[in-house]
């Protein structure tokens, strides 16, 4: 068994470096459509899923929402995760109409107390019909955006706009509802 565990932290320490050598790479190549090769998108592609599948423990919404974008279908799912964000709750508090939310980036550093929802809902729009809450959250990744996740470890949102371009993503609308009580 610790051969074993042995193993398959060097194998994990190689793949992660790899990883963030390739990710570093690829956030150097200017975001225009006609600049990546199939083999870029690809490693865009599985970059993706690679992220969503480590990032949901930290960040389950963001994981649940960019996996959506393998499919056609967006949904709506219920959740109250959004309500210990300062921002969010200012926006229901203060609600007169539709209210778009927004966060500086700076706050997508894992750690900071908006993060998680930052990096959700940044974009989206909140609505308030009695005690409903929903957010729409448009599903999709701006051509020029940079993501600061950890210190040195930023992504190139950009990267994802490309396979959106090429159809390999499907954007749409995800909307997250919620009943005060």
């Amino acid at each position: 068994m610790k051969k074993f565990m042995f193993r398959f932290l060097i194998f994990l320490m190689l793949f992660g470096g790899l990883g963030l050598y390739r990710l570093n790479e690829l956030n150097k190549i200017p975001i225009k459509v006609e600049n990546f090769s199939t083999y870029n998108l690809v490693e865009i592609y599985v970059l993706g899923i690679v992220m969503s599948v480590l990032g949901y423990p930290l960040y389950p919404e963001v994981a649940i929402e960019h996996l959506s974008l393998y499919g056609h279908e967006k949904g709506s799912r219920k959740s109250d995760f959004f309500m210990d964000s300062q921002v969010v709750r200012e926006a229901i508090e203060n609600y007169e109409g539709p209210v778009k939310l927004t966060w500086s980036n700076s706050v997508y550093m894992v750690g900071h107390p908006e993060a998680r929802v930052a990096l959700a809902l940044n974009g989206a729009t909140l609505f308030k019909d009695g005690q409903k809450i929903s957010i729409e959250v448009p599903i999709r990744y701006p051509q020029n955006a940079v993501a600061p996740l950890l210190p040195g470890l930023k992504v190139q949102e950009g990267l994802f706009w490309v396979l959106q371009q090429r159809g390999w993503y499907h954007t749409g609308i995800m909307t997250w509802t919620h009943m005060l009580p």
